[in-house]
């Protein structure tokens, strides 16, 4: 929502006589009536403000045409002599519609900047010097007209400035947040209530329309068939309108708050709606059937062709509003084009009513429609005083800017929302916001709200204005206590003796989690957030979670979020797959979070999105995704295999890297096959007979799915409930004493892996630790880990090599062994004959076939 500050000084008497400052120099600080004070202000008031933005034309003036000349070298232009106030100019125009000698326009002289950043200088056009540019609305960005020059009211004075004469040139907008709780801020009337509750200052609110005594009341003005559906509906007929342009200083405003003039009776609706928040609409009457509308529902198939042109097909549940034969409007969303008012139209029916909230979201949504109009009626605008407001103001703006008169008007009244009563005690304000405010100061902000107070006792009876419809308990009303009387009023104090809080229970995975990701940050990646829905076809070739285990959103916000993830892999692959269209660079990201499911056995009752389900709660379960993607393009298709088999081997030393940091250590081994994953890149990580995780190269029928041409991606997590819990950290020196390295160079048929080597050397050196003689029985040589290669493991893989010179269905394995003792030095000869004894006795475990091993 747009916010103009001189349109707020207009609906606000300030304490002192002061005036909104909208000038960008004036700090908060320094004034509280200063643009940037106001909205630090509606902050603390709860309407986050999410911009501040200043409009000025400090040097656009007004210029009177002196003498319109053609071009002597271009027929689509003219030599115009223009008074600026002090001597006369030359300007070069092309625009058609110059007003004739005496006229006034908007004249940029020379040095001055237009809002788009162009600096007028001096310049020569065919031939012919021009000093300055005429300009239209849209060049000095006061609307949309760019059809041609600004034309002024001839009265007005040449050489004044452009701001001076037109209210709102200068003037600073604010950009707020209105959640849908709050109907009654998405206007200024109601922007300002809140600040004259908050400033002390006084509202100056349009006035309640009463009818005339002399002006008749026609009740076949509007006929309601729809009661429960629209609760109050004013219809007025207005004659002798000349439609036409609203005056300059009215389009100006509607521009500053984002909407563009369109015709003096159609821009009084819009100024109307931005002022109150009402929405109003205006049909020509000579357009409808018999001079009159009926609010009814329209009939299943009923065709009607909305303002924008579009052809829509209306349903049974769709409020309209008809003429004597067909529809002319789809309810509090958008009018009909058979009935819009345009240049001619004379005749007016305006329409100000409250429509049910629930009905207007439902056709809104149906056909795809979000208009101003839908966006306030969906949240409940006021049924009461408010929209009394809006049609007295509007029906005012009309006489004023087209000359209508108003001839007849009706009120059909149906099904009106009763106003809650609610109780207030002060001892349960105090009780809520653990701070005593006066009684009397909780009364003043409640009556500066409009709320209507009677004491009962040790109890105030409050019934809350009809513009605030989320005001219904008792909670509301201490909230709004609260707002005004200021957040950062709440003191901070501890709790003592008995109302001592009971501590929160911390989630034992969370600090975990937390320490995780920033390793994984660390070591290079970038963490990403995803939404946790997502749409079924991504999660279809996850089958770990079949689809009738899967979670669906009742009421999803679009279908492509319809159920709950199953994976953390869908939200990575439409990370990198934006980044892949954008730019050639590599990507390394992770992700935490949960997936969800039905347990075996608690799923969804019957079949289809709408089914019933369990009520009980759906299983969540904690995991950490990383992607990596390779954007090198290799020469051939082994080359491509390499580089994928390096980015799984990346992404397994990631996992591995964070796991060792926390105190674990995994060891990656064959496991069951997942779909997702390459099925020949792929392994399990495993902790003590335990799968914590997988990790691989991406599937390329799953790669090529999402338009990855030519990228290597590889996908690896970890499931957090697999993890062991850690007991109490326990810490050990680091070896004094270096350890002493040997490599390993095997010929390994394909059936066997790097795991399945190094965890026979393990056996084989647990095997051997008892036989080997040492001189120093109390500090055995033993294989060991590295502190000197930054790895904790006792069995290094340094290469797998299955390239070229390497024979079919084998590769190269090389790995290095670590050996130290805890206290001393060690000598090369007992490494050796240690490590000549484990190769040994691992290559004995490992010969089961003959040919599968070959010590190089």
């Amino acid at each position: 929502m747009l916010i103009s500050c001189t349109w707020l000084d207009e609906l606000l008497t300030l304490p002192g006589g002061a005036r909104v400052d909208v000038d960008p120099s004036t700090p908060a600080g320094a004034s509280p009536h200063a643009a940037a004070a106001l909205a630090d202000t509606l902050t603390g008031l709860g309407l986050e403000v999410e911009g501040l933005h200043y409009f000025d034309l400090p040097k656009v003036i007004v210029g009177e045409i002196r003498e319109i000349t053609p071009h002597p070298k271009a027929d689509k232009l003219n030599v115009v002599r223009l008074f600026d106030g002090a001597a006369d100019v030359q300007v070069v125009c092309g625009a058609s519609n110059l007003p004739a000698i005496g006229g006034k326009v908007a004249f940029a002289p020379l040095g001055t900047t237009l809002p788009g950043g162009l600096e007028i200088g001096a310049r020569t056009l065919r031939g012919v010097d021009s000093s300055g540019m005429i300009c239209s609305e849209a060049e000095l960005d006061i609307g949309g007209d760019d059809e041609g020059i600004l034309v002024l009211p001839e009265d007005w004075a040449a050489g004044s400035l452009l701001r001076d004469c037109v209210p709102g040139i200068r003037d600073a907008v604010i950009e707020i947040a209105v959640t849908p709780n709050r109907p009654d801020a998405l206007g200024h009337l109601g922007v300002a209530w809140d600040l004259a509750a908050k400033l002390g200052a006084e509202l100056k609110a349009p006035a309640p329309w009463r009818a005339p005594a002399e002006l008749p009341r026609e009740p076949g003005l509007v006929e309601l068939r729809a009661g429960d559906r629209c609760p109050r509906y004013f219809a007025v007929g207005l004659e002798g309108a000349t439609v036409g342009r609203a005056p300059l200083d009215a389009r100006v405003r509607l521009h500053r708050v984002g909407l563009r003039a369109i015709n003096d009776v159609v821009d009084v609706t819009n100024y109307v709606l931005m002022e109150t928040g009402q929405p109003l609409h205006a049909f020509d009457r000579d357009k409808l059937a018999g001079g009159k509308v009926v609010v009814r529902m329209a009939g299943e198939g009923e065709a009607m062709t909305t303002l924008d042109g579009t052809e829509i097909e209306l349903g049974a549940d769709d409020l309209v509003i008809a003429d004597g034969e067909r529809p002319q409007a789809l309810a509090g969303v958008m009018g009909g084009e058979d009935s819009m008012v345009a240049a001619g139209s004379g005749a007016l029916l305006l329409e100000v009513a409250y429509f049910a909230p629930p009905g207007i979201r439902r056709s809104a949504k149906r056909y795809g429609f979000h208009t101003d109009s839908s966006h306030r009626f969906e949240r409940g605008v006021d049924h009461g005083e408010k929209l009394e407001m809006a049609l007295g103001r509007a029906l005012a703006l009309l006489a004023a800017w087209c000359g209508a008169t108003c001839v007849a008007w009706h009120e059909a009244v149906g099904e009106r929302p009763e106003a809650p009563t609610i109780v207030l005690r002060p001892e349960r304000v105090a009780g809520l916001l653990g701070l005593k405010i006066p009684e009397a100061r909780c009364e003043e902000i409640l009556r500066g709200l409009g709320v209507e107070l009677v004491r009962e006792g040790d109890a105030w009876r409050c019934t809350p204005p009809s513009f605030r419809p989320d005001l219904v308990r008792e909670a509301d009303l201490i909230e709004e206590i609260m707002r005004h009387h200021g957040l950062d009023a709440i003191p901070a104090v501890h709790c003592a003796g008995s109302q001592r809080a009971e501590p929160i229970p911390e989630d034992p995975q969370r600090a975990r989690v937390e320490h995780l990701s920033g390793l994984l940050a660390a070591r290079g990646l970038v963490e990403h957030l995803s939404l946790a829905f997502g749409a079924e076809e991504a999660m279809a070739p996850f089958t770990e979670i079949p689809a009738e285990r899967m979670v669906r959103v009742s009421n999803p916000l679009r279908s492509q979020l319809a159920v709950m993830r199953t994976h953390m892999l869908p939200g990575l692959l439409d990370a990198a797959a934006f980044n892949h269209a954008r730019h050639d660079r590599d990507l390394a990201i992770f992700e935490h979070g949960r997936i969800y499911s039905w347990p075996e056995g608690e799923r969804a009752a019957g079949e289809g999105p709408t089914a019933a389900v369990d009520r009980r709660l759906p299983e969540e379960h904690r995991r950490v995704g990383i992607l990596r993607m390779d954007r090198g393009r290799p020469a051939d298709e082994s080359a491509a295999a390499r580089a994928a088999a390096e980015g799984a081997r990346a992404v397994i030393a990631d996992l591995l890297g964070v796991l060792e940091a926390i105190g674990l250590w995994a060891e990656p081994a064959a496991a069951a096959i997942v779909p997702w994953l390459h099925p020949g890149v792929q392994i399990g990580l495993w902790i003590g007979g335990r799968q914590v995780g997988v990790a691989g190269e991406l599937h390329p029928d799953l790669r090529d799915a999402h338009g990855f041409d030519g990228a290597q991606l590889a996908y690896g997590e970890l499931w957090f409930e697999a993890l062991p819990v850690l007991g109490p950290v326990q810490f050990a020196l680091t070896p004094r004493f270096p350890s002493s390295a040997r490599d390993l160079s095997l010929d390994l048929a394909d059936g066997i892996s790097a795991h399945d080597v190094s965890r026979a050397i393990r056996e084989a050196a647990d095997a051997l630790a008892n036989e080997i003689s040492s001189e120093h029985p109390d500090d055995p040589l033993c294989l060991g880990w590295s502190a000197e290669s930054g790895t904790h493991h006792a069995v290094e893989a340094i290469e797998d090599y299955r390239g070229k010179g390497v024979e079919p269905g084998r590769h190269a394995l090389l790995l290095r062994l670590h050996y130290r003792a805890g206290e001393r030095s060690v000598t090369d000869a007992e490494v050796q004959a240690l490590h000549d004894a484990i190769v040994t006795a691992a290559c004995d475990r490992l010969r089961a076939q003959d040919g599968a091993l070959r010590v190089r």
